[in-house]
This record gives C-alpha cells, sequence and structure tokens, in this order.
C-alpha cells in the first residue's frame, strides 16, 4: 500500500484503470505461481484430486433436486405394458436417492464408518419368478417391445448372457426390466423397475464442482509450496509426507469417482453409479477420512514450517 502511495502522482486520489488490472493479475500471479518440476506435479496432482471431490459433490447436490418417486398406483400405470399377463405382485419401495442396499442388515454406523460394497439408486420395484421354459431374452425383449410401444425411449440395452436388461425413459423417469440371473434348478428371477433419470442440475454443478476444485488445489498446493521453500530440510521433508499419505489415502476414492464422474457425462438417462460413490465404498471411505484429516492437519504444519521475519522494530 505505501508502494502505491509513493508512486502516486501527486493529485492523484485513486490508481488508474490499468494500476488496478496489473495489481490483480499480478496478485493471482502470485497466489498460482509454482516453480520446479516437484511443485508443479504437486499442484497438477492436488487440483486433480480437489476437482474430483468438489465435482462428485456438485453431482451430489445435483441429484438432491430429483423428485420423489412415483406412487404404487402411478408406477403401475406406467410398467403396465411390461408386466407379465395376470400378475398381482406388490409393488416394494427404495424411497431414498442413492444409499445403502437396504437388504444389508448392518448397522446404519458401519456403512457411514466403514462404506459399502452396494450403493443403488432408489426406485419402486416388481420382482417375479419364471420357469426355465421361457427364456429370460425373449421376456425382456417382449417387455422392451410393448414398452416401446406405450413411448418409452430406449436409453441402454444389453440381451446377451445370462441376464438381459433393458432400460426405457420417459418424462424424467426410467423403466428397467432385466433377469435376475437363476434362482434354483428351474427358475430365474426378473425384475421390473422405476427409477428416476439424471436430474438436468447434475452436470452443470458437476462441472462447477470440477473447475472450482481444480483452482482451489492449486492455490493450496501453491500456498503450501511457498511456506515450506524456507523451512529446514527435515521441516519440509515432515509436510511433504503428511500431504503425500493424505494423497495417498484418498487416492482409491478419487479413482473410482473419477471413473464414475467421467461416465455421468454420458450415460444421462442411465445412472448407474454416482460421481461420488467412490467416497462411499467399502474400506475406500474410512481411506477417504485419514486422507483429508492428514490434508487438513498439513495445512497448518506447513504454516508453521515458515520462519517469522518480523524484526524488533515490527514484532
Amino acid at each position: 500500500m505505501t508502494t502505491l502511495l509513493d508512486a502516486a502522482a501527486a493529485d492523484g486520489d485513486r490508481p488508474s484503470r490499468s494500476e488496478v488490472v496489473d495489481l490483480l493479475t499480478s496478485g493471482i500471479r502470485f497466489r498460482f505461481r509454482v516453480w520446479g518440476a516437484a511443485g508443479i506435479l504437486a499442484a497438477i496432482t492436488s487440483a486433480t484430486f480437489a476437482a474430483v471431490a468438489l465435482g462428485a459433490f456438485g453431482g451430489y447436490l445435483g441429484w438432491q433436486t430429483a423428485p420423489p418417486l412415483p406412487s404404487n398406483a402411478e408406477v403401475l400405470r406406467m410398467v403396465e405394458p411390461a408386466l407379465p399377463p395376470g400378475a398381482s405382485a406388490q409393488p416394494q419401495r427404495w424411497d431414498f436417492i442413492f444409499d445403502d442396499n437396504p437388504e444389508y442388515t448392518d448397522p446404519r454406523w458401519a456403512y457411514l464408518v466403514g462404506g459399502t460394497d452396494e450403493y443403488p439408486a432408489g426406485k419402486v420395484f416388481f420382482q417375479f419368478t419364471y420357469p426355465y421354459d421361457k427364456p429370460p431374452q425373449q421376456v425382456v425383449a417382449g417387455a422392451d417391445k410393448q414398452l416401446r410401444a406405450a413411448g418409452w425411449q430406449p436409453a441402454d440395452r444389453q440381451m446377451s448372457g445370462c441376464c438381459p436388461e433393458t432400460a426405457l425413459h420417459r418424462n424424467g423417469w426410467l423403466v428397467e426390466v432385466f433377469s435376475e440371473g437363476h434362482l434354483d434348478e428351474s427358475h430365474y428371477g426378473l425384475q421390473i423397475a422405476v427409477a428416476r433419470t439424471t436430474p438436468a442440475a447434475v452436470l452443470p454443478l458437476t462441472t462447477a464442482g470440477l473447475l472450482a476444485g481444480g483452482l482451489a488445489g492449486w492455490l493450496v498446493a501453491a500456498w503450501a509450496f511457498r511456506h515450506i521453500q524456507e523451512s529446514s530440510p527435515a521441516r519440509r521433508a515432515l509436510v511433504v509426507a503428511v500431504f503425500g499419505a493424505g494423497l495417498l489415502a484418498l487416492l482409491p476414492a478419487t479413482a473410482l469417482s473419477t471413473l464414475t464422474l467421467t461416465a455421468s457425462y454420458f450415460t444421462s438417462h442411465h445412472p448407474t453409479e454416482p460421481a461420488w460413490v467412490g467416497y462411499t465404498f467399502i474400506f475406500f471411505r474410512p481411506l477417504a477420512y485419514l486422507g483429508a484429516a492428514a490434508i487438513v492437519g498439513g495445512l497448518p504444519l506447513a504454516k508453521l514450517s515458515t520462519p517469522s521475519r518480523r524484526g524488533p522494530l515490527t514484532a
């Protein structure tokens, strides 16, 4: 501030527009600046991890705009063309958006702490049993044909293998028909389900999270990099080890969420796994907790690595 005042013209009461722009751009460049291969690599790595984390969080926020599942009567009207003749099965409901498999009997805290290996989307569904004399491909293909005739649009279809499946969408809803495989020596299972399609807010919020996370991750890495430059080799090694351990612990969750986050841009009608699933997966979740704790704990450690420059006149 004193430099700006000393350099100002005698009749000037505020900096010029070019001086304001130069001050802002120089300040931004300083805060983003890293140097050397190690510094650049650290900044890119931090930006990538933070981008995936905030992108996944943006996707989570977008999914919170999803509507409630339709009533049982509405679901029956939706899937009626696909129901077997004379079917009278009662629908089952999973009214959450995404959550741990409701059929698991583990206590809730076990999922919150340790994660889960199944994180399905909410749905209303029917389950039927068929004898082997009627191939599942024939049943699924017939349901697919009837739903298309009723105005449903194709979203996904896989008719090969033991468990054929098809998915169709209309007006924000997704109908899935798929074989559940062999139930016993003479029967196989079939499920018809109604779920939500991906809400319109998901991709914009995911993209915003990716961009914000990338910028924030780079800024944090640059800030830590500047603060450890004048510290002792031992203190610098300690800070690097803490941050490195945190990123290593976050790697499994980040890698899995990177795959699902990328897929979310190409499967708008068929929500298989949400972008944040990596942070819910079994064993990955506790590692993510530890990784986040290490990185947060490493920030004050990096700050303490900077020696004080205050002399006796400014202390």
